[in-house]
């Protein structure tokens, strides 16, 4: 009985060791099976230039292996099709560390550093470094030569670079790319005639290369040969009729020339070529969405989605298209769909981003940071995420902040057409209106020759030039070419006819040119494409406000209101047109009701603290603003308000704290700056030195401004630099003057009692007499703080 028991036990013991045995040689192999699945998938996806679904399937494989080298090979070249260079870069230096076989990739990594690190010492030495290695495993490695003779050429040793490059055609005398990288250093060098021998003698080497006429075409094009390039073009589809390479750029050719009926025919070529995959189509529905015959753009959109519903460059597109016909609806659709099935799709949060920033509302474009946060935390380098960064804090008014992400965006991406609005942008803001019509112009010259592709979405390139008509015709404005404004803002009309904004801007050239009824019906037009659009109601109620029309504006915010009473903004409108009635305690009401409805609402604190001012009630002015700083801490402008309100209740010692801690947050606070160069000047606050550094700074940023020039020519004063405090005081005089004279009011009196007390410290008796003499005259009109000490100087001179 008791052998007959322990049998029993036996055999199912003997069962569950051998099944856990089993269950460990699976663990053993089934990861080594599931890694090489997904290499293999993730091949298969690059193969088919399906970037996104590789990049996951050899993501995957990486999770299982993180040193499995072949899918940090793979993920590098499916970051390079996805074009998100840095990821790539990173994923090569990862594959040669694991794989010292691997030349390929340290070709391309040098590549990149050549490529991306736009002749920095650092970069080519890298690239060097690669170079030899590639050269000391395999010396007849072709790419290799040909990264040496990048190299060299960058270090100027030429002579050797074409050594290289010769060698590298001599290795194998019938690889057409060899060529084609040589003829790439004669352009560089300006010997066209020799880069066409190669060019020609890369098509007699391989007649059937589409790559080399497509090279030979773009060369062609380039120096003014259209139809010869044209030509070469046609050849190169002819002999690789599959070759999608050739016929996109054969498409764009015809794109960028507006020969539109043969593009068209081109695309279609092109999407035949993939007619049973999702991205075939998608390349002739790119195509329609660009010249604006955007329904049949939607039906290939929609017809590609029913079929592949997770193809998502599909459903990005489609929500690009909604987004431009101000269909936030439909645009939202799509955008939920595709966090639906990725909650984190970066692509999705980017396309929210800027459906949240519509309208330029303070609450949307938080929101919309929100996105830009989440985008830029999975990848720091994202292009578009550093671009719609730098836009929403452009909205904002954080103008600083822009200047800071558009800064990063050019240094990582100086080519990429959205850095370059940014800047110009950024210009038009700074006031330098010559500098940025140039810029746009460039722009548009780029973006006329710019096809649509997996870079640049068509809705992208339409919404960059649409801001570029707008900066321009705004630069334009600014420079009294009101003629020149009104082409580029209906051009910007043209590109982009749901945009309030576009018809904010004609509405504001109408009003400049007194076409008061005019600009009126821009605003409303504006409004009829967004209701409670902040910046045409604004608009609207100034207008009437100047025209001392203040119940219409009243009766247009209320119509609004009727319909949007819990709308923040709305009673911040209705605040101002009690302002311009000069009626405080109605102003304070909305402006109370409005930080009722938004706490956060900034503008709302600023516009009480102004009213307190206004009424002499500093105290209450200075807790408003504090406010302010307890929802922004690193406010700049709020520790500005603050010390001048100390400083003209003479708490100079509070007064420079709060300049210092907005110095602290915003080095470009110029305000604070001056200020604070004062205080230390005149009331012997602080080390001189430092007001002259910060007094200098102010001026070297703002040259034009008389304020910013007396205070630097005082404080050379107080330190005892006589000759460089006449020469800025001077120049303080001059610009105060012209611009008393173009704004019709009296120049400043204190600006000439500065410039005579510097003068007679100089020794120039007479000088210094005819300064405090104008100082006093002009103290008649308009009494000045310094008037009795010049009545005791007058005489001793």
């Amino acid at each position: 009985m008791k052998s007959e028991c322990r049998r029993n036990l036996y055999f199912p013991t003997l069962l569950c060791l051998l099944f856990a045995a089993l269950l460990l040689l699976s663990g053993c192999t089934n990861p080594e099976k599931a890694k090489a699945d997904h290499l293999n998938k993730g091949d298969a996806f690059l193969k088919d230039g399906k970037y996104q679904e590789a990049s996951l399937e050899f993501r995957n494989a990486i999770q299982i292996d993180e040193n499995f080298a072949a899918a940090h090979w793979g993920l590098a070249r499916a970051y390079e099709g996805l074009l998100r260079f840095p990821e790539m870069h990173d994923e090569l230096r990862k594959t040669i560390a694991l794989d010292a076989s691997n030349l390929d990739a340290r070709n391309k990594l040098g590549n990149y550093y050549m490529i991306g690190g736009r002749g920095k010492p650092e970069y080519i030495s890298e690239a060097e470094r690669l170079a030899k290695e590639v050269l000391q495993k395999d010396p007849n490695n072709i790419e290799g030569h040909i990264l040496m003779g990048t190299v060299l050429f960058a270090q100027n040793q030429k002579e050797k670079a074409f050594e290289e490059l010769n060698h590298a055609i001599q290795l194998d005398p019938n690889r057409v790319e060899s060529y084609i990288s040589l003829a790439r250093f004669y352009i560089v060098t300006k010997d066209t005639t020799k880069a066409e021998e190669l060019f020609r003698k890369a098509i007699q080497v391989n007649y059937n290369s589409s790559i080399a006429h497509v090279e030979f075409g773009k060369f062609l094009i380039q120096n003014n040969r259209s139809e010869e390039g044209e030509a070469e073009l046609k050849k190169a589809v002819e002999v690789g009729p599959t070759d999608r390479a050739a016929r996109f750029v054969l498409a764009s050719y015809y794109y960028v020339r507006k020969e539109l009926d043969k593009a068209e025919e081109s695309y279609k070529a092109l999407a035949e070529l993939d007619k049973d995959k999702p991205q075939g189509p998608v390349v002739l529905a790119d195509f329609y969405s660009s010249i604006n015959r955007l329904d049949e753009a939607i039906k290939i959109y929609q017809d590609v989605l029913a079929k592949s519903p997770d193809f998502m460059q599909a459903r990005y597109r489609l929500g690009e298209i909604y987004l431009m016909r101000g269909d936030t609806q439909n645009a939202m659709a799509q955008i939920d769909q595709a966090l639906k099935k990725d909650s984190k799709d970066r692509m999705a949060l980017l396309l929210r981003a800027r459906v949240r920033s519509i309208g330029g509302q303070p609450e949307g474009l938080k929101a919309a940071i929100e996105d830009l946060n989440e985008v830029l935390h999975q990848d720091p380098n994202s292009r578009p995420g550093l671009y719609f960064i730098a836009q929403t804090h452009f909205s904002l008014g954080m103008v600083d902040q822009a200047r800071n992400d558009a800064a990063t965006l050019e240094r990582a991406y100086p080519d990429y057409l959205p850095a370059k609005l940014m800047q110009l942008q950024i210009n038009v803001a700074a006031g330098d209106a010559k500098t940025a019509i140039a810029q746009a112009t460039d722009l548009i010259d780029r973006l006329n020759k710019t096809a649509p592709d997996s870079d640049n979405s068509p809705q992208l390139i339409a919404e960059i030039q649409e801001k570029t008509y707008l900066a321009r015709g705004t630069a334009n404005l600014r420079v009294g070419n009101s003629v020149a404004a009104r082409q580029d803002l209906e051009a910007a009309r043209e590109a982009a006819p749901n945009d309030p904004e576009v018809y904010n801007s004609l509405a504001a050239l109408s009003f400049s040119e007194k076409k008061l009824d005019e600009a009126i019906g821009f605003f409303e037009a504006a409004l009829k494409i967004d209701n409670t659009n902040f910046n045409a109601l604004n608009g609207l109620t100034n207008l009437y406000a100047q025209n001392q029309e203040l119940d219409k504006a009243h009766a247009r915010i209320d119509q609004v209101l009727s319909s949007n009473p819990n709308k923040a903004q709305l009673h911040y409108l209705k605040a101002q047109v009690y302002g311009n009635q000069r009626d405080s305690q109605g102003a304070e009401a909305e402006l109370r009701k409005t930080l009722e409805l938004d706490p956060n609402y900034i503008a709302a604190y600023s516009a009480l603290g102004n009213l307190f001012i206004n009424s002499r009630q500093e105290e209450r002015a200075i807790a408003e603003y504090k406010k302010i700083l307890e929802l922004r801490p690193d406010n700049a402008t709020a520790y500005t308000l603050i010390g001048m309100l100390e400083d003209s209740r003479k708490n100079y010692d509070v007064s420079i704290d709060n300049y210092r801690k907005a110095l602290e947050r915003d080095q470009n606070a110029v305000i604070a700056a001056n200020n604070l160069a004062w205080l230390i000047a005149t009331l012997g606050k602080g080390n001189i030195d430092e007001a002259v550094r910060l007094a200098q700074g102010v001026v070297q940023k703002n040259p034009n401004v008389a304020g910013f020039i007396d205070t630097l020519g005082w404080v050379y004063y107080k330190k005892g630099l006589y000759g460089a405090a006449v020469e800025q005081l001077q120049k303080a005089v001059k610009v105060d003057e012209a611009a008393a004279l173009a704004q019709k009011i009296s120049p400043s009196a204190t600006y000439h009692f500065h410039l005579g007390m510097a003068l007679k410290a100089k020794g120039d008796n007479q000088g210094a007499r005819r300064e405090i003499d104008a100082a006093l005259k002009l103290g008649e009109k308009v009494p000045f703080p310094d008037a009795d000490e010049a009545r005791k100087v007058l005489p001793t001179l």
